[in-house]
C-alpha cells in the first residue's frame, strides 16, 4: 500500500486506484476523510492503530507531493504558454543545434527567407559571419554550463547580426541556459537563443490607440512610421495628402511626449506590448 502510495503521488493516473484501494482499507467514509488536505492526521474509527500509524506519515508525506508536483506543472504550463504569446522567437539548443524546444513566434521568424531556418530538429544558418556563427556561440553558452567549466553559467549573452537580402538584418542573442529535469530531477545544459525581425512592428493600432489615446488614423501613421514607411509612403498608401499625414504625426508627438519621427518609433518599438493574440493553453 505504501508503494502504491508514493507511485501515485508521482503519477496522477494512478490516484484514482489508490483511492479506491482506501476505500477498501478503512471503508469509504474514513478514505475520504485521509484524502482532506488536513486529513492524514484524522483519527479513524476501527482501524488498526499501530499500522495506522506507520502509514499516516507516509500519506501525508505523498500528499505534500502530489501538491508540489501539482504546483510545478501548472508553473512549467504557464510558463509554455507565456513564451507561445511572445512576439519573439524562443529557441532551446542543445550543442548540435538540435531543437529542444521552439515557441510559436520560432516558426514565423525563421522562415523561409531567414538566415536561420528550422530545418526538421536543427537549427540551421545560411549566412555565416566568420567565427561568429551561432554553432560558435551555442558551444561556448552549453560549455560553460558543464561539470568543471570555468566561470560557469555567469557568462554574459552573446550577440550576432546576420544579413538578409534586402532586409534588415536578423539580431539575436545566445545565453546558457540549464534545462530542468522535470520529475527526473538533474538538468540538461543548452543555450537559448532569441530573435526578433526587426522589420515586424507587433504592436496593433489598436493596442497603440489604447497606450496613447490615439485615434485610428493617428495610430496607423504610427505603425507605419515604425515599419520604416516614410511620410510620402504613408500618404500614397492611405490616399492623402503628406500634410495630413504630417498633421497626424504631430498631433500624436504631443500624445506620446515626443519630438521627433526617431523617439517615436523607439518608443513604439521598446514600451508596447509584443504579445501575439492569444489562443487556449493546451
Amino acid at each position: 500500500m505504501i508503494g502504491r502510495l508514493y507511485d501515485a503521488a508521482l503519477h496522477e493516473d494512478h490516484w484514482p486506484g489508490l483511492c479506491a484501494d482506501l476505500a477498501v482499507a478503512f471503508g469509504a467514509h474514513n478514505a475520504a476523510a485521509l484524502l482532506q488536505p488536513a486529513g492524514a492526521g484524522t483519527a479513524l474509527a476501527g482501524a488498526d492503530e499501530g499500522w495506522l500509524s506507520t502509514f499516516l506519515p507516509h500519506l501525508e508525506r505523498a500528499l505534500q507531493m502530489r501538491s508540489r508536483l501539482a504546483h510545478n506543472d501548472l508553473a512549467e504550463h504557464c510558463s509554455v504558454a507565456a513564451l507561445d504569446a511572445l512576439a519573439t522567437a524562443v529557441v532551446l539548443l542543445d550543442a548540435g543545434l538540435t531543437v529542444l524546444y521552439a515557441n510559436g513566434a520560432a516558426g514565423r521568424v525563421f522562415g523561409a527567407e531567414s538566415p536561420l531556418q528550422l530545418r526538421g530538429a536543427r537549427l540551421a544558418q545560411t549566412a555565416s559571419r566568420g567565427a561568429q556563427t551561432l554553432a560558435h556561440m551555442v558551444r561556448r553558452a552549453v560549455r560553460c554550463l558543464e561539470p568543471g567549466a570555468l566561470g560557469g553559467p555567469a557568462q554574459a549573452p552573446q550577440s550576432l547580426c546576420l544579413p538578409r537580402g534586402g532586409h534588415l538584418p536578423l539580431t539575436l542573442s545566445v545565453a546558457p541556459f540549464m534545462l530542468a529535469g522535470g520529475r527526473t530531477g538533474g538538468g540538461r545544459p543548452c543555450a537559448i537563443v532569441m530573435a526578433r525581425d526587426p522589420e515586424t512592428v507587433t504592436a496593433s493600432a489598436e493596442v497603440l490607440q489604447q497606450l496613447f489615446e490615439l485615434t485610428p488614423a493617428e495610430a496607423a501613421v504610427s505603425r507605419a512610421l515604425a515599419a520604416g514607411a516614410s511620410l510620402e509612403d504613408i500618404a500614397t498608401a492611405t490616399g492623402v495628402t503628406v500634410n495630413t499625414v504630417k498633421t497626424h504625426l504631430h498631433r500624436v508627438y504631443g500624445k506620446t511626449s515626443t519630438r521627433r519621427q526617431g523617439e517615436l518609433i523607439a518608443l513604439i518599438h521598446g514600451s508596447t506590448a509584443t504579445l501575439l493574440p492569444p489562443h487556449p493553453v493546451g
